[in-house]
């Protein structure tokens, strides 16, 4: 196959990839699910609006929040677990959230740069490209899966320039992502009950990360770059 062919091949297939994308974004736009997700209420009443397909809608709401943004998937996954129960938004949840990351894992390693430009902000990949793509590159991969308000799947875009292997990410999700869905299908279920005392723990932890989470950031990396 000639360049040309392969440079036409090429470009008809990031047109489609990022036709894909805004595709889904139409969609959650039409049927209100972002604005449905302004609030846990508002998104538990979409969900059980959608009668029988719920199941299928959920999967396809978790399969999207790998690639867009304002969809958080803890939250989303949270009213799952209120609605279906802790294992059953486990698992729709995880299925969704495993197969979205294998796919823009996919979708970057195929298009590389010129796909994950319109969805990883230069300062994010400037940020950790080097360090995804270094020695310690699946360790870091690993705990920055575990730590919260940190842009993982932004991460999983950037993973898929790198040389890392399908076989490797894979095995990385399966250890790292189940455990946050987990907790927040439980906590959506009321199977983890957690008293007072606990919530105001949680919720002083949680500030404290949110306001310092660029300076927290900031000293991971460099602790990282340094060892």
């Amino acid at each position: 196959m000639s360049k040309n062919k392969e440079k036409v091949k090429f470009t008809f297939g990031l047109i489609i990839a990022i036709g894909f994308i805004l595709g889904m974004i139409f969609f959650c736009k039409v049927q209100g699910i972002f604005t449905a997700m302004s609030s846990i209420d508002t998104f538990k009443e979409y969900i059980q609006s959608c009668g029988e397909k719920a199941y299928g809608i959920f999967f396809l709401i978790q399969f999207m929040s790998v690639i867009i943004a304002p969809i958080p998937s803890n939250v989303s996954a949270v009213v799952g677990g209120n609605i279906f129960g802790m294992w059953q938004s486990f698992l729709i949840s995880f299925l969704a959230i495993i197969s979205g990351s294998l796919v823009v894992f996919l979708l970057a390693r195929k298009f590389g740069k010129p796909f994950t430009s319109k969805l990883v902000s230069p300062k994010i990949t400037q940020k950790y490209e080097k360090l995804i793509s270094s020695k310690k590159g699946e360790l870091l991969v690993g705990i920055l899966f575990l730590l919260p308000f940190l842009p993982d799947d932004a991460i999983g875009l950037l993973v898929g320039l790198s040389t890392m292997k399908l076989s490797r990410y894979f095995t990385i999700l399966i250890l790292t992502r189940p455990w946050e869905i987990l907790g927040a299908s439980a906590i959506g279920s009321s199977n983890l009950i957690i008293p007072i005392w606990g919530w105001a723990i949680i919720i002083i932890i949680v500030l404290y990360i949110v306001k310092n989470s660029s300076k927290l950031e900031g000293k991971f990396i460099r602790a990282f770059k340094e060892g």
